[in-house]
């Protein structure tokens, strides 16, 4: 297993377990079967596991702790999981959800201890609820080894957080679409060049980059058709100067055996693999989408229907094969739904991409919600 002594003089393995997308019987974790992924992992020298207080329905730390920590020597691992800030408002207190976390845990210490979905504004919230002073303190008597966040927000905000506070590392999204057609290539340069210790999320992108459109696959399976899809996006990442850890999502035994497979040791991407990815990438922009920006500019809707978020699902439906965003459309944006329009035209004139809003809207919404 490919490791790496991170500039916080910690050795680690360059790939680790998010418990995030464990698999599921009935709507509860699948121990026998998780279990299975955690053994298969630590025989293969993988050393770093991510949790959080709210995966799983809030059991995803408890499962690391009957899977993994009672099962294993504490130093063959290190644990990560994070502050929830809005629970801790509720709580009274981010002591009391720190403390209960310890305990779900079954530890004296957490290896590395995140702010959960840090932006500017976050940041802000979590100095009004005095959870950076608490969280301080909390790493100066030995209850947190390493103090970081993971970052959910605009690119701009990162170095604002970056530069707020002295932290021992942060966690962010990135992978090759983000990078080209997102603010990846921002939040990189952010972190790196302040030499701050990078932990990556989503290299998949949710999945994303593995069940996309077949017209990218073929991309990937053309040039190799021994490789996963999927590990086109974990190589990519690992291949970025400064990433440390690449965390994996695994949902099975087979995601499982790849990703040892890649990592045992990870080998950079070359100039022909990198060619490849940006043939994959011209092909994601051939697509037949809707060609909306999320501007926003059809926010002027008088009926307020939400056209860019179901705009925005389709689009991930046909890149990324994914309904998800789609089959929740209805339950999430009850009263600002398609079915709501008049046909004033009021986001027609404001779309700066000249989309028949009218027309789209009444099509996806019928035929993919």
């Amino acid at each position: 297993m490919d490791k790496r002594k991170m500039r916080n003089g910690e050795t680690v393995s360059r790939l680790g377990m998010g418990l995030m997308r464990l698999p599921e019987a009935e709507g509860q974790i699948d121990y026998k079967r998780a279990e299975e992924m955690i053994d298969t992992l630590m025989a293969a020298g993988v050393t770093y596991y991510d949790t959080a207080f709210f995966y799983h329905g809030g059991h995803s730390e408890e499962f690391a702790n009957k899977a993994l920590i009672s099962r294993y020597p504490r130093h063959s691992f290190t644990i990560a999981t994070k502050m929830p800030l809005g629970e801790a408002e509720k709580a009274g207190s981010p002591e009391i959800i720190f403390n209960g976390q310890l305990e779900k845990l079954g530890v004296d210490f957490i290896d590395y201890y995140l702010m959960h979905g840090i932006n500017w504004g976050g940041f802000e919230y979590a100095q009004r609820l005095g959870a950076d002073t608490y969280l301080k303190k909390m790493k100066e008597e030995g209850k947190i080894r390493y103090l970081g966040f993971s970052f959910h927000g605009p690119a701009d905000d990162l170095p604002k957080v970056l530069d707020a506070f002295e932290w021992d590392f942060c966690q962010v999204q990135l992978n090759y679409f983000d990078w080209d057609l997102g603010e990846g290539k921002k939040l990189y340069e952010a972190a790196h060049s302040r030499n701050v210790p990078l932990v990556v999320m989503e290299p998949v992108r949710g999945g994303g980059l593995s069940n996309c459109h077949p017209d990218v696959k073929k991309v990937f399976t053309d040039a190799n058709p021994e490789a996963s899809v999927a590990s086109w996006a974990l190589r990519w990442v690992g291949s970025l100067e400064g990433v440390d850890i690449v965390l994996s999502g695994m949902s099975n035994i087979e995601q499982v055996n790849d990703n040892i497979a890649m990592f045992s040791p990870l080998k950079t991407l070359t100039e022909k693999e990198y060619a490849v990815i940006k043939d994959a990438m011209k092909k994601f922009r051939e697509l037949p989408l809707i060609g909306c920006t999320e501007c926003r500019y059809c926010e002027k809707c008088p009926q307020n229907i939400s056209i860019h978020k179901l705009f925005g699902g389709y689009n991930d439906k046909i890149r990324f094969g994914s309904s998800w965003y789609l089959m929740n459309y209805r339950n999430w944006e009850k009263d600002k739904l398609a079915d709501k329009c008049i046909n004033c035209g009021v986001c027609e004139a404001a779309c700066p991409q000249g989309i028949k809003i009218t027309e789209k809207i009444k099509e996806v919404f019928e035929n993919y919600t």
